[in-house]
Protein backbone atom coordinates (compact mmCIF):
# COMPACT_ATOMS: atom_id res chain seq x y z
CA UNK A 1 0.00 0.00 0.00
CA UNK A 2 1.10 3.58 -0.97
CA UNK A 3 1.27 6.36 0.82
CA UNK A 4 -0.86 7.98 -1.12
CA UNK A 5 -3.63 4.97 -0.96
CA UNK A 6 -3.28 4.88 2.99
CA UNK A 7 -4.26 8.65 2.95
CA UNK A 8 -6.98 7.95 1.00
CA UNK A 9 -8.28 4.87 3.18
CA UNK A 10 -7.88 7.36 6.29
CA UNK A 11 -9.79 10.03 4.63
CA UNK A 12 -12.64 7.70 3.56
CA UNK A 13 -13.04 6.60 6.94
CA UNK A 14 -14.93 9.88 7.86
CA UNK A 15 -18.30 10.78 6.21
CA UNK A 16 -19.03 14.50 6.29
CA UNK A 17 -22.41 16.15 5.67
CA UNK A 18 -21.68 20.14 6.47
CA UNK A 19 -20.68 20.38 9.81
CA UNK A 20 -21.69 16.86 11.28
CA UNK A 21 -18.32 14.45 11.01
CA UNK A 22 -19.24 10.94 11.72
CA UNK A 23 -16.34 7.88 11.80
CA UNK A 24 -17.38 5.08 9.80
CA UNK A 25 -16.69 2.00 11.64
CA UNK A 26 -16.17 -0.86 8.84
CA UNK A 27 -14.48 1.80 7.23
CA UNK A 28 -12.02 1.63 9.99
CA UNK A 29 -11.56 -1.77 10.18
CA UNK A 30 -10.67 -1.80 6.45
CA UNK A 31 -7.79 0.41 7.13
CA UNK A 32 -6.68 -1.67 9.74
CA UNK A 33 -6.79 -4.78 7.94
CA UNK A 34 -5.17 -3.01 4.93
CA UNK A 35 -2.23 -1.79 7.31
CA UNK A 36 -1.92 -5.50 8.77
CA UNK A 37 -3.95 -5.60 11.73
CA UNK A 38 -5.66 -8.53 12.55
CA UNK A 39 -6.53 -10.41 15.67
CA UNK A 40 -5.39 -14.06 17.31
CA UNK A 41 -8.18 -16.71 17.48
CA UNK A 42 -5.91 -19.83 18.95
CA UNK A 43 -7.11 -20.56 22.34
CA UNK A 44 -3.48 -22.41 22.67
CA UNK A 45 -1.26 -19.46 22.28
CA UNK A 46 -0.70 -17.01 25.06
CA UNK A 47 -1.47 -14.14 22.16
CA UNK A 48 -5.11 -15.41 22.26
CA UNK A 49 -7.59 -12.58 21.73
CA UNK A 50 -4.71 -9.73 21.19
CA UNK A 51 -4.71 -7.22 18.35
CA UNK A 52 -2.04 -8.60 16.27
CA UNK A 53 -0.08 -6.42 13.49
CA UNK A 54 1.47 -8.93 10.46
CA UNK A 55 4.07 -7.48 8.05
CA UNK A 56 6.68 -9.50 6.02
CA UNK A 57 6.19 -12.48 8.21
CA UNK A 58 7.12 -10.23 11.52
CA UNK A 59 4.64 -10.12 14.19
CA UNK A 60 3.86 -7.18 16.48
CA UNK A 61 1.74 -7.33 19.90
CA UNK A 62 -0.74 -4.05 19.86
CA UNK A 63 -3.06 -2.56 22.68
CA UNK A 64 -5.93 -0.19 21.79
CA UNK A 65 -3.57 2.67 23.70
CA UNK A 66 -0.82 2.02 20.86
CA UNK A 67 -3.09 1.73 18.54
CA UNK A 68 -4.75 4.92 18.47
CA UNK A 69 -1.31 6.40 18.89
CA UNK A 70 0.34 5.19 15.74
CA UNK A 71 -3.24 5.90 14.15
CA UNK A 72 -3.03 9.96 14.95
CA UNK A 73 0.41 9.59 14.14
CA UNK A 74 -0.16 8.56 10.88
CA UNK A 75 -3.26 11.21 10.38
CA UNK A 76 -0.59 13.75 11.09
CA UNK A 77 2.11 13.05 8.87
CA UNK A 78 -0.59 12.48 5.99
CA UNK A 79 -2.15 16.17 6.99
CA UNK A 80 -5.36 15.54 7.30
CA UNK A 81 -7.76 18.06 8.39
CA UNK A 82 -7.37 19.38 12.25
CA UNK A 83 -11.03 18.89 12.66
CA UNK A 84 -11.42 14.91 11.24
CA UNK A 85 -7.84 14.26 13.79
CA UNK A 86 -9.47 15.73 16.48
CA UNK A 87 -13.08 13.42 15.72
CA UNK A 88 -10.65 10.67 16.29
CA UNK A 89 -9.15 11.43 19.48
CA UNK A 90 -12.55 12.38 21.15
CA UNK A 91 -14.19 8.82 20.19
CA UNK A 92 -11.09 6.66 19.90
CA UNK A 93 -11.81 5.08 23.08
CA UNK A 94 -15.49 3.98 21.59
CA UNK A 95 -13.33 3.20 18.22
CA UNK A 96 -10.91 1.04 19.12
CA UNK A 97 -12.32 -0.96 21.78
CA UNK A 98 -12.30 -4.49 22.07
CA UNK A 99 -15.80 -4.85 21.14
CA UNK A 100 -15.23 -3.01 18.24
CA UNK A 101 -11.84 -4.30 17.26
CA UNK A 102 -12.92 -8.30 17.31
CA UNK A 103 -14.46 -7.94 13.54
CA UNK A 104 -11.00 -7.68 12.52
CA UNK A 105 -9.96 -10.61 10.35
CA UNK A 106 -7.82 -13.26 12.39
CA UNK A 107 -4.03 -13.53 11.79
CA UNK A 108 -2.36 -17.15 12.20
CA UNK A 109 0.41 -16.38 14.02
CA UNK A 110 2.70 -19.53 13.16
CA UNK A 111 5.45 -18.51 14.98
CA UNK A 112 9.08 -20.04 14.07
CA UNK A 113 10.71 -22.19 16.71
CA UNK A 114 13.47 -24.10 16.87
CA UNK A 115 12.99 -27.60 15.82
CA UNK A 116 15.65 -30.60 16.61
CA UNK A 117 17.64 -30.24 13.62
CA UNK A 118 17.85 -25.83 13.08
CA UNK A 119 18.00 -23.14 15.27
CA UNK A 120 16.77 -19.54 13.79
CA UNK A 121 18.93 -16.29 14.90
CA UNK A 122 16.17 -12.94 14.04
CA UNK A 123 17.99 -9.75 13.85
CA UNK A 124 16.14 -6.49 12.97
CA UNK A 125 17.13 -7.17 8.76
CA UNK A 126 17.20 -10.42 8.57
CA UNK A 127 16.72 -14.24 9.66
CA UNK A 128 19.42 -16.98 10.06
CA UNK A 129 18.53 -20.72 9.71
CA UNK A 130 21.18 -22.77 11.45
CA UNK A 131 21.92 -26.52 11.52
CA UNK A 132 24.56 -28.59 11.36
CA UNK A 133 25.27 -28.11 7.97
CA UNK A 134 26.09 -23.93 7.90
CA UNK A 135 23.62 -21.31 8.13
CA UNK A 136 21.45 -19.79 5.78
CA UNK A 137 20.76 -16.20 5.69
CA UNK A 138 17.05 -14.91 4.89
CA UNK A 139 14.98 -11.95 4.00
CA UNK A 140 11.39 -12.40 6.59
CA UNK A 141 9.37 -12.14 3.60
CA UNK A 142 10.59 -15.40 2.24
CA UNK A 143 10.48 -17.39 5.42
CA UNK A 144 7.74 -20.44 6.21
CA UNK A 145 6.11 -18.81 9.03
CA UNK A 146 6.37 -15.51 11.24
CA UNK A 147 8.67 -14.32 14.46
CA UNK A 148 7.49 -11.93 17.02
CA UNK A 149 8.99 -8.27 16.65
CA UNK A 150 10.49 -8.35 20.54
CA UNK A 151 12.04 -11.67 19.65
CA UNK A 152 14.51 -10.15 17.29
CA UNK A 153 18.09 -9.54 18.62
CA UNK A 154 18.16 -5.51 18.13
CA UNK A 155 20.76 -5.22 16.10
CA UNK A 156 21.43 -5.75 12.24
CA UNK A 157 23.65 -8.57 11.40
CA UNK A 158 25.91 -7.83 7.92
CA UNK A 159 27.93 -11.07 7.47
CA UNK A 160 31.85 -10.53 8.04
CA UNK A 161 34.46 -12.59 6.43
CA UNK A 162 35.36 -14.56 9.42
CA UNK A 163 34.62 -14.35 13.36
CA UNK A 164 38.30 -14.16 13.72
CA UNK A 165 39.67 -10.86 15.34
CA UNK A 166 36.80 -11.16 17.62
CA UNK A 167 38.04 -10.38 20.97
CA UNK A 168 34.91 -12.16 22.47
CA UNK A 169 36.33 -15.75 20.75
CA UNK A 170 39.80 -15.31 22.26
CA UNK A 171 38.66 -14.26 25.75
CA UNK A 172 36.97 -18.00 25.66
CA UNK A 173 40.09 -19.57 24.03
CA UNK A 174 42.14 -18.07 27.07
CA UNK A 175 39.84 -19.58 29.46
CA UNK A 176 39.64 -22.56 28.66
CA UNK A 177 43.61 -22.44 28.78
CA UNK A 178 43.84 -22.60 24.80
CA UNK A 179 43.25 -26.13 24.89
CA UNK A 180 41.21 -27.15 21.68
CA UNK A 181 39.21 -29.56 23.32
CA UNK A 182 37.88 -27.74 26.19
CA UNK A 183 37.31 -24.85 23.80
CA UNK A 184 35.35 -27.15 21.88
CA UNK A 185 33.82 -28.15 24.94
CA UNK A 186 32.47 -24.72 25.91
CA UNK A 187 30.97 -23.86 22.01
CA UNK A 188 28.79 -26.59 22.36
CA UNK A 189 27.65 -25.52 25.69
CA UNK A 190 27.00 -22.19 24.19
CA UNK A 191 25.47 -23.72 20.78
CA UNK A 192 23.13 -25.93 23.66
CA UNK A 193 22.21 -23.11 25.55
CA UNK A 194 21.43 -20.63 22.47
CA UNK A 195 19.47 -23.67 20.97
CA UNK A 196 15.46 -24.04 22.25
CA UNK A 197 14.71 -27.12 21.12
CA UNK A 198 13.75 -29.95 24.03
CA UNK A 199 13.19 -33.00 21.51
CA UNK A 200 16.76 -34.18 22.04
CA UNK A 201 15.83 -35.30 26.18
CA UNK A 202 19.34 -33.83 27.35
CA UNK A 203 17.81 -31.31 29.71
CA UNK A 204 21.71 -30.61 31.65
CA UNK A 205 21.67 -27.91 34.00
CA UNK A 206 25.13 -26.53 33.02
CA UNK A 207 27.76 -25.72 36.02
CA UNK A 208 30.34 -23.28 35.75
CA UNK A 209 33.15 -23.75 37.94
CA UNK A 210 36.56 -21.88 38.52
CA UNK A 211 39.60 -24.26 38.28
CA UNK A 212 40.73 -22.71 41.19
CA UNK A 213 37.89 -23.43 43.49
CA UNK A 214 37.35 -22.12 46.97
CA UNK A 215 36.25 -23.11 49.83
CA UNK A 216 33.27 -22.71 52.06
CA UNK A 217 34.71 -19.58 53.31
CA UNK A 218 36.93 -18.31 50.50
CA UNK A 219 35.73 -17.85 46.75
CA UNK A 220 38.11 -17.48 43.83
CA UNK A 221 35.64 -14.80 41.34
CA UNK A 222 35.99 -13.16 38.31
CA UNK A 223 37.11 -16.01 35.94
CA UNK A 224 34.28 -14.75 33.29
CA UNK A 225 31.39 -17.23 34.28
CA UNK A 226 28.69 -14.28 34.54
CA UNK A 227 30.46 -12.61 31.62
CA UNK A 228 29.50 -15.54 29.46
CA UNK A 229 25.47 -15.31 30.12
CA UNK A 230 24.80 -12.20 31.19
CA UNK A 231 27.28 -10.91 28.25
CA UNK A 232 27.29 -13.23 25.46
CA UNK A 233 24.19 -15.34 25.76
CA UNK A 234 21.74 -12.54 26.92
CA UNK A 235 22.91 -10.32 23.32
CA UNK A 236 20.73 -13.42 21.72
CA UNK A 237 18.58 -15.24 24.27
CA UNK A 238 16.13 -13.83 27.39
CA UNK A 239 18.04 -14.35 30.16
CA UNK A 240 16.43 -14.31 33.60
CA UNK A 241 19.31 -13.47 36.34
CA UNK A 242 18.13 -14.88 39.92
CA UNK A 243 20.95 -13.52 42.67
CA UNK A 244 22.60 -16.97 44.04
CA UNK A 245 24.09 -14.88 46.80
CA UNK A 246 20.04 -14.46 47.93
CA UNK A 247 18.61 -17.77 47.18
CA UNK A 248 18.07 -19.85 50.29
CA UNK A 249 16.60 -23.19 50.33
CA UNK A 250 15.53 -23.14 53.68
CA UNK A 251 13.28 -20.67 53.46
CA UNK A 252 9.73 -20.48 51.04
CA UNK A 253 10.79 -19.39 47.60
CA UNK A 254 7.09 -20.04 45.93
CA UNK A 255 8.45 -16.43 44.55
CA UNK A 256 11.91 -17.71 42.89
CA UNK A 257 10.83 -17.43 39.24
CA UNK A 258 8.85 -14.47 39.29
CA UNK A 259 10.90 -12.77 36.71
CA UNK A 260 10.42 -15.69 34.03
CA UNK A 261 7.84 -14.76 31.27
CA UNK A 262 6.85 -17.30 28.56
CA UNK A 263 9.60 -15.88 26.29
CA UNK A 264 12.36 -16.49 28.87
CA UNK A 265 14.86 -18.63 27.62
CA UNK A 266 17.79 -19.28 30.36
CA UNK A 267 17.53 -19.66 33.78
CA UNK A 268 21.05 -18.25 35.67
CA UNK A 269 21.46 -18.86 38.90
CA UNK A 270 24.53 -16.49 39.80
CA UNK A 271 27.21 -17.05 42.24
CA UNK A 272 25.32 -19.70 44.42
CA UNK A 273 26.17 -19.59 48.12
CA UNK A 274 28.08 -23.18 49.42
CA UNK A 275 24.85 -24.68 50.54
CA UNK A 276 22.86 -24.54 47.34
CA UNK A 277 21.75 -27.81 46.59
CA UNK A 278 21.82 -28.39 42.91
CA UNK A 279 18.62 -31.28 43.56
CA UNK A 280 16.64 -28.33 44.09
CA UNK A 281 16.00 -27.53 40.62
CA UNK A 282 16.07 -31.32 39.37
CA UNK A 283 12.50 -31.17 38.90
CA UNK A 284 12.16 -27.42 37.05
CA UNK A 285 14.86 -28.31 34.78
CA UNK A 286 13.13 -31.55 33.24
CA UNK A 287 9.92 -30.97 33.18
CA UNK A 288 7.22 -27.75 33.67
CA UNK A 289 7.41 -24.65 35.63
CA UNK A 290 5.05 -22.83 37.98
CA UNK A 291 5.68 -19.08 37.63
CA UNK A 292 4.28 -17.62 40.84
CA UNK A 293 4.26 -13.39 40.76
CA UNK A 294 3.39 -11.63 43.62
CA UNK A 295 -0.60 -10.34 43.74
CA UNK A 296 -0.42 -12.25 39.85
CA UNK A 297 -2.40 -15.13 38.68
CA UNK A 298 0.15 -18.10 38.75
CA UNK A 299 1.00 -19.56 35.08
CA UNK A 300 2.80 -22.55 34.26
CA UNK A 301 5.55 -23.24 31.31
CA UNK A 302 5.61 -26.41 29.77
CA UNK A 303 8.49 -28.96 29.21
CA UNK A 304 8.68 -27.86 25.42
CA UNK A 305 8.90 -24.23 25.95
CA UNK A 306 10.55 -24.00 29.35
CA UNK A 307 13.85 -22.39 29.83
CA UNK A 308 17.48 -23.89 30.37
CA UNK A 309 18.82 -23.73 33.95
CA UNK A 310 22.75 -22.47 34.40
CA UNK A 311 24.39 -22.57 37.72
CA UNK A 312 27.49 -21.10 38.29
CA UNK A 313 29.92 -20.89 41.50
CA UNK A 314 33.33 -20.33 42.53
CA UNK A 315 32.74 -23.37 45.14
CA UNK A 316 31.59 -27.16 44.82
CA UNK A 317 28.01 -27.42 44.07
CA UNK A 318 26.15 -30.03 46.23
CA UNK A 319 24.91 -32.44 45.07
CA UNK A 320 23.50 -36.22 45.40
CA UNK A 321 26.54 -38.38 44.63
CA UNK A 322 25.66 -40.65 42.00
CA UNK A 323 24.82 -41.50 38.50
CA UNK A 324 20.96 -39.25 38.64
CA UNK A 325 23.01 -36.31 39.54
CA UNK A 326 25.71 -36.85 36.78
CA UNK A 327 23.17 -37.40 34.01
CA UNK A 328 21.26 -34.12 34.49
CA UNK A 329 24.52 -31.72 34.49
CA UNK A 330 27.56 -30.89 32.90
CA UNK A 331 30.49 -28.93 34.27
CA UNK A 332 32.75 -25.96 32.72
CA UNK A 333 35.57 -25.64 34.30
CA UNK A 334 37.28 -22.14 33.35
CA UNK A 335 40.64 -21.07 34.04
CA UNK A 336 41.42 -18.14 36.28
CA UNK A 337 42.78 -16.16 33.73
CA UNK A 338 41.02 -13.24 35.14
CA UNK A 339 40.27 -11.56 38.34
CA UNK A 340 39.56 -8.57 40.04
CA UNK A 341 42.87 -7.35 39.68
CA UNK A 342 42.92 -8.35 35.93
CA UNK A 343 39.86 -8.06 33.88
CA UNK A 344 38.83 -9.06 30.55
CA UNK A 345 38.48 -4.83 30.00
CA UNK A 346 42.36 -4.88 31.10
CA UNK A 347 43.16 -6.96 28.72
CA UNK A 348 41.49 -6.16 25.59
CA UNK A 349 40.76 -2.27 26.70
CA UNK A 350 37.61 -2.90 25.89
CA UNK A 351 34.39 -3.28 27.52
CA UNK A 352 32.52 -6.59 25.77
CA UNK A 353 28.88 -5.70 24.60
CA UNK A 354 28.97 -1.94 25.21
CA UNK A 355 29.54 1.20 23.22
CA UNK A 356 33.20 -0.03 22.81
CA UNK A 357 32.12 -2.46 20.27
CA UNK A 358 30.95 -0.91 16.79
CA UNK A 359 29.04 -2.65 13.86
CA UNK A 360 31.99 -5.27 12.57
CA UNK A 361 33.10 -6.01 16.42
CA UNK A 362 29.61 -7.42 16.96
CA UNK A 363 29.15 -9.02 13.27
CA UNK A 364 32.41 -10.91 14.63
CA UNK A 365 30.77 -11.38 17.77
CA UNK A 366 27.19 -12.68 16.08
CA UNK A 367 29.51 -14.82 13.82
CA UNK A 368 31.09 -16.97 16.25
CA UNK A 369 27.69 -17.09 18.48
CA UNK A 370 26.34 -18.83 15.40
CA UNK A 371 29.68 -20.92 14.79
CA UNK A 372 28.86 -22.20 18.37
CA UNK A 373 25.30 -23.00 17.17
CA UNK A 374 26.31 -25.25 14.16
CA UNK A 375 29.21 -27.12 16.40
CA UNK A 376 26.41 -27.98 19.14
CA UNK A 377 24.08 -29.39 16.42
CA UNK A 378 27.70 -31.52 14.84
CA UNK A 379 28.72 -32.36 18.35
CA UNK A 380 26.00 -32.28 20.79
CA UNK A 381 26.93 -31.10 24.04
CA UNK A 382 30.68 -32.19 25.01
CA UNK A 383 32.43 -32.48 28.36
CA UNK A 384 35.78 -31.70 28.86
CA UNK A 385 37.19 -34.15 31.88
CA UNK A 386 41.10 -33.51 32.54
CA UNK A 387 42.73 -34.56 35.49
CA UNK A 388 45.47 -31.72 36.06
CA UNK A 389 41.93 -29.69 36.45
CA UNK A 390 39.62 -31.93 38.61
CA UNK A 391 43.63 -31.74 40.80
CA UNK A 392 43.27 -28.12 41.17
CA UNK A 393 39.50 -28.08 41.56
CA UNK A 394 39.78 -30.96 44.68
CA UNK A 395 43.04 -28.91 46.33
CA UNK A 396 41.01 -25.84 46.45
CA UNK A 397 38.00 -27.65 47.88
CA UNK A 398 39.80 -29.96 50.57
CA UNK A 399 43.04 -27.98 50.96
CA UNK A 400 46.83 -28.18 49.81
CA UNK A 401 47.66 -30.13 53.72
CA UNK A 402 45.33 -32.51 53.25
CA UNK A 403 45.54 -33.63 49.28
CA UNK A 404 49.28 -33.97 49.89
CA UNK A 405 48.36 -36.02 53.27
CA UNK A 406 46.16 -38.40 51.64
CA UNK A 407 48.33 -39.08 48.27
CA UNK A 408 51.33 -39.55 50.35
CA UNK A 409 50.07 -41.35 54.05
CA UNK A 410 47.39 -43.39 53.01
CA UNK A 411 47.54 -43.77 48.58
CA UNK A 412 50.72 -45.90 49.20
CA UNK A 413 48.30 -48.07 51.59
CA UNK A 414 46.29 -49.10 47.93
CA UNK A 415 43.74 -51.38 48.87
CA UNK A 416 44.41 -51.57 52.47
CA UNK A 417 42.35 -51.42 55.14
CA UNK A 418 43.28 -48.78 57.86
CA UNK A 419 41.97 -47.81 61.22
CA UNK A 420 40.32 -44.28 60.79
CA UNK A 421 40.92 -42.60 64.56
CA UNK A 422 44.97 -43.20 63.91
CA UNK A 423 45.09 -41.68 60.27
CA UNK A 424 43.19 -39.05 61.95
CA UNK A 425 45.34 -38.60 64.77
CA UNK A 426 48.26 -38.75 62.70
CA UNK A 427 46.47 -36.21 59.94
CA UNK A 428 45.69 -33.40 63.17
CA UNK A 429 49.40 -33.68 64.17
CA UNK A 430 50.16 -31.70 60.89
CA UNK A 431 47.50 -28.76 62.02
CA UNK A 432 47.48 -26.31 64.41
CA UNK A 433 44.38 -27.04 64.91
CA UNK A 434 42.40 -30.71 64.92
CA UNK A 435 39.50 -31.58 62.56
CA UNK A 436 36.69 -34.24 64.08
CA UNK A 437 36.65 -37.57 62.32
CA UNK A 438 33.70 -36.50 60.25
CA UNK A 439 35.51 -33.32 58.40
CA UNK A 440 38.49 -35.88 57.49
CA UNK A 441 36.18 -38.40 56.46
CA UNK A 442 34.53 -35.61 54.25
CA UNK A 443 37.47 -34.96 52.63
CA UNK A 444 39.01 -38.69 52.26
CA UNK A 445 35.22 -39.04 50.09
CA UNK A 446 35.39 -35.57 47.79
CA UNK A 447 39.30 -36.77 47.33
CA UNK A 448 37.93 -40.34 46.45
CA UNK A 449 34.88 -38.92 43.69
CA UNK A 450 37.54 -36.50 42.15
CA UNK A 451 40.27 -39.17 41.46
CA UNK A 452 38.17 -41.91 40.59
CA UNK A 453 38.48 -44.24 43.77
CA UNK A 454 36.33 -46.59 45.61
CA UNK A 455 36.19 -45.47 49.23
CA UNK A 456 34.87 -48.18 51.65
CA UNK A 457 34.34 -48.38 55.47
CA UNK A 458 33.32 -51.45 58.12
CA UNK A 459 33.35 -51.95 61.81
CA UNK A 460 35.43 -54.92 63.50
CA UNK A 461 34.36 -55.19 66.62
CA UNK A 462 34.30 -51.16 68.19
CA UNK A 463 37.52 -50.27 65.30
CA UNK A 464 36.05 -48.24 62.44
CA UNK A 465 38.28 -48.54 59.53
CA UNK A 466 38.34 -47.47 55.67
CA UNK A 467 40.23 -48.23 52.41
CA UNK A 468 40.43 -46.40 49.37
CA UNK A 469 41.25 -48.46 46.22
CA UNK A 470 42.32 -47.31 42.85
CA UNK A 471 41.35 -49.26 40.06
CA UNK A 472 44.48 -48.68 38.09
CA UNK A 473 46.55 -49.52 40.62
CA UNK A 474 47.69 -52.87 41.67
CA UNK A 475 46.03 -54.70 44.92
CA UNK A 476 48.64 -56.26 47.58
CA UNK A 477 46.82 -59.77 48.15
CA UNK A 478 44.35 -58.79 51.08
CA UNK A 479 44.70 -60.57 54.56
CA UNK A 480 41.51 -59.86 56.48
CA UNK A 481 42.93 -60.89 59.84
CA UNK A 482 45.40 -57.80 59.10
CA UNK A 483 44.90 -54.24 59.96
CA UNK A 484 47.26 -51.62 58.90
CA UNK A 485 48.35 -49.67 61.83
CA UNK A 486 49.25 -46.29 60.94
CA UNK A 487 52.35 -44.54 62.44
CA UNK A 488 54.20 -48.03 63.75
CA UNK A 489 53.68 -50.12 66.75
CA UNK A 490 54.61 -49.52 69.89
CA UNK A 491 55.99 -53.05 70.53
Amino acid sequence: MTSQEQKELFQAMFKIEGDKVELQQMALIHLLEEMGFGVCRDEQSPYNNHLIHKRNNVIEVYNEKNLGHKLISLMKAHELDFVLIEKFMRGSGTYLSPNKLQFLKTIELNLLRDTRDITYKPFMNKLIMISRNGYEIVRYKDINGSVLSDSRIKRKFEKPETSDGCNFKEFCKMITGNNEERFGSLKSILGYLLHTNKEAQENKIILLYDAETGTKTTANGGTGKTLLINGAIKQLRNVASIDGKRYNNRNDNKFLYQNLTASTNLVFFDDVKHNFDLEDIFSVSTGEIEVEKKSKQPFKLEYKYAPKFVVSSNREVKMIAGASSERRKIELVLDNVFNAGHTPKDHFNEIFFSDDWNDEAFNKFFLFMVECIVYYHQNGLKEYNDQDIQDSRLRGLIGDTMYDFIDLSIMCLNGEWIIKKEIVEEYNETLDFSISSHSFTKGLKKYCFYKGYKYEEKNAGSILMFKITDPERPIVEENEEEIVEVGGSDE
